[in-house]
């Protein structure tokens, strides 16, 4: 027994319950990964010759800058049917309105947003209003669409007999630190039980009486994440609104600056687990797992700790989020991984003490 014992002795305990710690960053980034990668794939083709009449709405404030590249690509759109587009003008104070009217887009001008309404809610449920299409695709400024992407959308939903859909696109970047937070964000995002059921924002395509019935954007117009809130409300009320992937027929950029990357990342960490329920505490083991070997470099600098067992948990992380940093088309990118966690980290955590402290988030000029 003695030399067992000697060797029991030996083992560094502590050490070995950080690695297994952190162990668990790999197993939940790779079943995130295979619920993403499992999700359907909606292709840029489809056979329908004729098609329900379709509006696209765009709520837009300050957008002159996207608009100037979604909206070249929406008028080359190859759609069987017919399709209006609507920029609604949500108070810009910059060529908003200037640049759609350039393209010759039906531009409805909003400058008061009413009181229990958030500004993007109110331009959507605005579109709305003035749409003439059967069905309703709201998408964002800073989107791109392959020319039968909304095409393909409505055929996909009118042939599975859906009442709607939402799409994931492909994310383009304008650095890697954006990348790697995106990157880690969505592995916490997919980790929780209710991903299948998410909308995502920069594209939701519904039914006009579906849309309606809901009562609009109304019953989510003070909710900053208003897709996800939209989303959770359709599914209670019974509605088949799937979440689908899109990266084949549309992408987004959604920051143009790193104050709007900070603005954005902050105010999406800190709210998006409103809604993610007991899913929220899948999301947050993750995330502190997966940064877990920055936080340990602390103490094998002081001496504490082993620099080896370091290196081995940095080693468990970036083997889970290899799946994830090859979709993103940077295998490196998984050796970076624990620096992703930790800046959605920090910025969950702005996020949530700008909200305790009553400052909300700021966005687009607005608090929200």
């Amino acid at each position: 027994m003695r030399p067992l014992q000697a060797a029991l002795a030996a083992v560094d305990w502590r050490a070995l319950r950080i690695v297994a710690f952190t162990a668990g960053a790999p197993l939940l980034a790779w079943r995130a990964h295979q619920v993403y990668r499992r999700l359907p794939q909606l292709a840029a083709t489809h056979s329908a010759k004729c098609l329900p009449s379709l509006s696209i709405i765009i709520p837009a404030r300050n957008e002159a800058e996207n608009l100037s590249r979604l909206l070249p690509s929406l008028s080359a759109i190859d759609y069987p049917g017919d399709v209006e587009v609507i920029v609604v003008d949500d108070g810009s104070m910059d060529a908003t309105a200037a640049v759609a009217a350039r393209h010759g887009m039906r531009v409805i001008r909003v400058d008061e947003v009413p009181a229990g309404w958030l500004g993007k809610p109110h331009a959507c449920q605005q579109g709305a209003q003035a749409a003439r299409g059967d069905w309703l695709l709201f998408t964002d400024a800073d989107t791109v669409h392959q020319p039968k992407a909304a095409a393909a959308a409505v055929a996909y939903a009118a042939s599975h007999d859906l009442d709607g859909l939402s799409l994931w696109l492909r994310n383009e970047f304008r650095g890697t630190a954006d990348g790697l937070a995106l990157m880690v964000a969505l592995a916490g995002l997919f980790a929780i039980p209710q991903a299948r059921a998410l909308l995502n924002g920069q594209f939701i395509l519904l039914r006009r009486d579906v849309y309606w019935a809901n009562g609009g954007h109304a019953p989510v117009a003070h909710e900053a994440m208003e897709d996800l809130a939209l989303g959770r409300r359709l599914q209670a009320l019974g509605y088949v609104v799937p979440l689908r992937r899109g990266e084949r027929v549309a992408a987004a950029r959604m920051y143009q600056s790193r104050m709007e990357w900070w603005s954005g990342l902050s105010r999406w960490g800190g709210r998006s687990l409103r809604w993610a329920g007991v899913g929220s505490f899948i999301t947050g083991a993750l995330i502190t797992a997966t940064m877990s070997p920055i936080l340990r470099l602390r103490e094998a600098l002081a001496g504490t700790l082993q620099l080896r067992w370091v290196m081995v948990a940095w080693a468990v992380v970036t083997a889970g989020f290899l799946p994830w940093a090859r979709s993103f088309g940077h295998g490196w990118w998984a050796l970076l991984a624990p620096v992703g966690a930790l800046l959605v980290q920090i910025a969950a955590t702005w996020g949530l003490v700008r909200d305790v402290l009553g400052r909300g988030a700021l966005w687009k000029d607005r608090t929200v």
